[in-house]
């Protein structure tokens, strides 16, 4: 076997080249992802995860396929470095003038062709940036623990830092600032001073853009491309304000003469402020006559109205523009604890555009999440309000292809109950009422309590298809208590199901009362009733078959039918759509990845043992830490409570200390040690157990504490874990790249490939299995992948001296 050339040496001011490289893609892949909320919808935005991915590989099979003709020299990084950030400025160009509507479109073909040219468009940056990384790392392989772990430090840094700039920048400004992070990174590769000081000029000119550019406006802006809730015809006017908060991009639109519209992600969610001079004597007198001039409809405050006169404590989750929240004062609540995701929301309310009801001092507004708040009291309330809450922006959920919502999950409904008063009454509006009942059942089943049809009162509107009104008493109802809402919601909603009338009279099969319908019937119901559990808490995840869905068949309401068949585009279901593509791209890949450098690469055609093991084992690693990474994300969500934060703190704590486990690769040399090049395929499995095992206690304990100390424990508990999965691929790379000058490049490609499938395949697959068994898949492809690793890796005894572990040289 030929011996690699030595590694040339390596100017220490490229670590921090490499760290801004990283940082400024991490920048552009975030704010992509929060850009195309707006200007598409969340589960279209996955698809920045898989064209990262899908770039990176693209790369690393360049890199393998040319790796005699490519070299990173000065000259070439320079080029390329400046070409990528002209290409993040490129992407503003792109977005603002090639416009993708999934909506309006004349042919499925069509919008193929528009979308195939905005991904390939989107990709370039990623491309760009994989393959400055993937020719240094060739170049300079015999440092690749290093140098990866710089890379992976300048990335965790972003997690870091977008949270809290994009309330400043706004989502196409941090475009700009990723391009001048990029241009800053020159500064690193240029020996002349009298050249960078223009570099990290123009730098700070095209970051400080975001500023310049906006004119008269609050952001820089990129035209909308859908009319979604007819966002863009009633912003012909300029909005009264646009907030880009952590969570969401906030526009308030003059809607009409009693109210402004409180426009979530360009119209995605909707809420209200409701013009209101804080008379709630007045208010009081007005209802229920008036309520629409006031309140959505009369079905806002039914536990209100119910409630009315007994002091009653008030806790609203998604407290939005405040209209539960009014609703609770004017049937006079003695307090109310109000829980909004998005601050921005409540801070606009309190100091300009709303004095009631949250300046009201009765009212403690805090943003928050309403399970993370609800599990730190002790306090017992008589209303729980939650009206259609959950978030619509992919960071909030994690980035995941399938969007959780725990919120609707037996768990959840075991918190609420046990958070309310003896006669304490949970009051939900939200679709799909069939499957919302269901795992209520199962909530009350499991805390031991029966009777539950007797505890439930149910109304239905085709007027208000998507917000059936579910009230349920932790006492059972009476006559007089159901003559009294009955007389609120009776003329305008249908009774769907009356707690007094006898079990033969009622109008929803007994199962849907006992949390487990017969198997006849689930398999009836033309989409997925399964109960929703932390594990599993894909409540939204509904269809169950390509076709549309008709009223006619079982428990197929209007709201059902609407948010099954209006997402049928010209015979293709757009609300999975971005995984069917996801998969075409990890297929269309697969091709690239595999065959490419296998039959036109100089390293992929020489003969050298264990190339399948080589192919497996960097596979393995790219699925199985996208997929801890993905579900640790949930695990950890129920601790630290915000999504954002979840999302910004475990990516964070998994980066950084990949990045520190790749370093002590390099710097305790594990890759020469026998017994220490195992030790990650040891460690994962061994600490990945303990954190799921002890997830619940760990929850209890840390419960109590502040937001940040629970954020600083999150941190904590994963570093461990972070710092084994950094050590695989620096342990591999070190024992393969004698293989050939293009085996870097392939190992990267493979490995951009397999995170692809990864993450669609473990999305799948905790829909389907729940979190818990695909996290324990995921620990095995890690210790297959330690099975693999002599069959294809080399043992360096000596700087000079590489053998084959299982040849006589090495036994």
């Amino acid at each position: 076997m030929n011996l690699p050339e030595p590694t040339p040496k390596l100017p220490n001011s490229v670590y921090g080249y490499v760290a801004l490289v990283a940082l400024s893609t991490l920048f552009y892949e975030l704010s992509l992802i929060r850009v195309l909320d707006i200007l598409w919808y969340p589960h279209f935005a996955y698809m920045v995860i898989t064209l990262a991915l899908l770039g990176f590989g693209i790369a690393g099979v360049a890199t393998s396929l040319f790796a005699h003709r490519l070299a990173w020299i000065p000259p070439v990084a320079l080029a390329l470095t400046l070409t990528l950030a002209a290409s993040y400025i490129g992407i503003f160009v792109l977005l603002s003038h090639f416009k993708v509507d999934f909506v309006n479109f004349a042919s499925i073909g069509s919008l193929a062709l528009r979308v195939f040219c905005a991904f390939s468009g989107l990709l370039i940056p990623f491309f760009l940036s994989g393959l400055i990384l993937s020719l240094l790392f060739t170049e300079h392989a015999g440092r690749f623990g290093k140098l990866y772990a710089w890379d992976l430090a300048g990335a965790s840094l972003g997690c870091v830092l977008v949270p809290l700039l994009i309330p400043s920048f706004g989502g196409p400004g941090l475009l700009f600032a990723a391009a001048g992070l990029t241009l800053a990174g020159t500064a690193f590769l240029i020996k002349e001073n009298k050249l960078r000081l223009p570099l990290l000029l123009l730098a700070a000119l095209t970051t400080s853009w975001t500023f310049l550019g906006k004119g008269d406006k609050d952001y820089l802006e990129i035209p909308f491309h859908m009319d979604k809730r007819g966002f863009i015809s009633l912003t012909e006017q300029p909005p009264l304000k646009t907030v880009w908060d952590r969570i969401a991009r906030i526009d308030l639109i003059r809607y009409s003469d009693n109210f402004t519209w409180i426009a979530y992600d360009g119209g995605s969610q909707t809420s209200y402020f409701y013009d209101f001079d804080g008379d709630y004597c007045k208010l009081r007198q007005e209802l229920p006559e008036n309520a629409v001039r006031h309140f959505w409809d009369r079905f806002v405050f039914a536990s209100h109205w119910l409630k009315e006169g007994t002091g009653a404590r008030v806790l609203v989750i998604g407290a939005a523009g405040g209209q539960e929240t009014k609703a609770a004062l004017a049937f006079g609540a003695s307090e109310v604890d109000a829980v909004e995701m998005v601050g921005s929301v409540l801070r606009l309310g309190k100091e300009k555009y709303a004095v009631e009801p949250y300046n009201n001092p009765k009212v403690h507004a805090v943003q928050g999440e309403g399970r993370s708040f609800l599990r730190a009291s002790s306090k017992p309330y008589d209303i729980i309000q939650m009206m259609s809450n959950h978030t619509s922006t992919s960071i909030a959920a994690g980035s995941g292809a399938v969007s959780p919502n725990y919120l609707q999950t037996v768990e959840a409904y075991q918190e609420y109950f046990s958070h309310l008063s003896a006669n304490g009454l949970l009051h939900i509006n939200h679709h799909v009422y069939p499957k919302m009942l269901l795992i209520a059942a199962k909530a009350w089943q499991d805390l031991g309590r029966e009777n539950f049809a007797q505890h439930v009162l149910l109304y239905y509107s085709d007027a208000w298809a998507n917000l059936p009104t579910l009230l349920i008493k932790m006492s059972p109802w009476t006559r007089q208590e159901f003559d009294r809402v009955h007389s609120l919601l009776g003329g305008q909603f249908k009774l769907i199901h009356n707690p007094l009338l006898a079990p033969k009279a009622e109008k929803i099969a007994p199962g849907f009362f006992t949390g487990q319908l017969p198997p006849e019937l689930e398999a009836a119901i033309p989409y997925r009733i399964e109960v929703s559990t932390d594990n599993q808490p894909f409540f939204n995840h509904l269809r169950k078959r390509l076709g549309p869905v008709s009223t006619k068949e079982p428990y197929v309401d209007r709201a059902v039918r609407v948010l099954l068949n209006d997402s049928i585009k010209h015979g293709v279901p757009m609300d999975v759509i971005h995984l069917l593509v996801t998969a075409g791209a990890a297929l269309a890949l697969a091709v690239l990845c595999l065959f490419g450098p296998l039959f036109f690469s100089q390293v992929g055609r020489d003969k050298w043992r264990g190339k399948p093991a080589f192919i497996t084992y960097f596979a393995c690693l790219g699925a199985g830490f996208i997929a801890i990474e993905l579900i640790f994300i949930q695990f950890f969500h129920k601790l630290v409570g915000y999504p954002l934060y979840t999302y910004a703190a475990v990516v964070f704590a998994f980066l950084l200390a990949a990045g520190a486990g790749s370093w002590l690769c390099d710097t305790l040399a594990l890759p020469k040690r026998r017994l220490g090049r195992f030790l990650p395929f040891i460690g994962i499995p061994l600490y990945g157990t303990f954190l799921v095992l002890l997830q619940e206690p760990l929850l209890d304990f840390f419960l109590q504490w502040s937001t940040a100390l629970r954020i600083l424990a999150t941190v904590v508990l994963i570093f461990p874990l972070g710092l084994f999965l950094g050590m695989p691929f620096a342990i591999g790379i070190a024992g393969s790249y004698q293989k050939g000058r293009g085996a870097v490049g392939w190992a990267w490609a493979i490995n951009g490939l397999f995170t692809v499938l990864g993450s669609v395949l473990s999305v799948v697959a905790a829909t389907y299995i729940g979190f818990v068994l695909t996290i324990y898949a995921s620990f095995l492809l890690y210790i297959f992948a330690g099975l693999l690793l002599p069959r294809f890796a080399l043992l360096t005894l000596h700087e000079d001296q590489p053998i084959l572990l299982d040849s006589p040289a090495g036994a």
